[in-house]
């Protein structure tokens, strides 16, 4: 059984279409890309893989749970316990360290994990990041591409089973992505599954499928060797 299942997705804002028969099934430790031309609707694509917005029609399976007949409330339930958002810019607070905004998501759990491990997950994370040096600056003393790796590990610090990121490297350079692309796929060893949006062909080649997101649905592009 595939982790993330869709079937026949579709979504219309304002009375348009914005994409429609949209099927994707990703199996665990899975990296799979998104590409397309920009306002296509990759965007709202990973949104609501991310639990952030519903279809219009259409299933939307992940983990067993049916997603497509949830409400917002129960959506967010779901990421909390299973996906990872990034952001092209991850939002953080300027004057709090890199750690104390890594455990931002921690703050809002009514029941809070063991310290030790919590502690662990960050240390190992961070290395495979190569940010361990820079826990305790403060974020605004960091450049892009250390607060883009602050932001993933932010995402994975509850586990999550599925990795959702929407231009995760769009605006680092080419060296600093490389780096970020490397650290994703040695988490599919850990089994958690990557869907990224991008234009880049780069990342493209480092990803196990490619996809080509039109208003008709996906097309699986052909990877070269």
């Amino acid at each position: 059984m595939p982790l993330v299942a869709l079937t026949s997705i579709a979504k219309e804002f304002k009375g348009s279409t914005v994409f429609e028969n949209v099927d994707l099934a990703v199996g665990k430790g899975t990296t799979i890309a998104i590409k397309g031309k920009s306002g296509i609707g990759k965007s709202t694509l990973l949104n609501i893989v991310a639990g952030l917005e519903k279809t219009t029609s259409g299933q939307y399976m992940l983990d067993g749970e049916d997603l497509s007949q949830m409400n917002l409330n129960d959506l967010s339930d779901v990421r909390k316990r299973k996906i990872g958002y990034i952001s092209q810019h991850s939002p953080m607070i300027p004057k709090l360290t890199a750690l104390e905004n890594i455990v931002v998501p921690l703050w809002f759990e009514k029941k809070r994990e063991n310290s030790d491990n919590i502690t662990k997950r960050i240390e190992q994370l961070s290395y495979l990041f190569e940010i361990n040096h820079l826990l305790h600056h403060k974020i605004e003393k960091l450049s892009g591409g250390e607060i883009q790796r602050v932001g993933i590990i932010r995402s994975l610090i509850k586990e999550p089973r599925l990795l959702v990121a929407d231009e995760p490297t769009g605006a680092l350079d080419d060296e600093t992505a490389l780096i970020v692309l490397m650290c994703l796929n040695e988490l599919k060893t850990g089994g958690v599954s990557v869907i990224i949006a991008t234009h880049s062909a780069m990342v493209a080649k480092h990803c196990d499928e490619v996809y080509q997101l039109t208003k008709e649905g996906l097309i699986r592009e052909t990877l070269s060797c």
